[in-house]
């Protein structure tokens, strides 16, 4: 039964990715349960609700033509002082532990340096809450 529900989870998890790869932001609800809240400790940011977290995604990539880049090469737009970049993100490993799975992500920013993301998954009712 454990093995089958990472199966899932692991399945629900590259859907979003499609979606936000693809900016189907309204289908989000297809993969995040209702009570969704995002974290982000370094920043102190907390992000309640799926439609709060679609506008945050819409913004981001707003004028891009795409959605979050994963996977991709980055698209940066602009000059020096005022830019746009539609991030790269690329998967380098997936871990999971039941309703946890926890990710590790490779990004490049806009001055080319690269940078490592971890992030952690937490599921309820087969969909993504935390």
């Amino acid at each position: 039964m454990a093995n089958e529900s990472a199966a899932h989870n692991r399945e629900v998890l590259e859907q979003m990715r499609t979606i936000m790869r693809d900016a189907k932001y309204d289908q989000l609800g297809e993969v995040m349960h209702p009570d969704f809240v995002q974290v982000i400790p370094q920043s102190g940011e907390r992000v309640v609700g799926i439609e709060n977290f679609r506008k945050i995604l819409e913004h981001i990539t707003a004028g891009t033509g795409s959605g979050l880049g994963l996977d991709e090469a980055p698209y940066v737009a602009g000059s020096e002082e005022h830019y746009m970049l539609t991030p790269t993100f690329n998967v380098v490993k997936v871990a999971d532990r039941g309703d946890e799975i926890t990710s590790y992500v490779k990004t490049r920013y806009p001055d080319g340096s690269q940078w490592y993301i971890v992030t952690f998954f937490t599921f309820k009712d087969g969909l993504v809450s935390k």
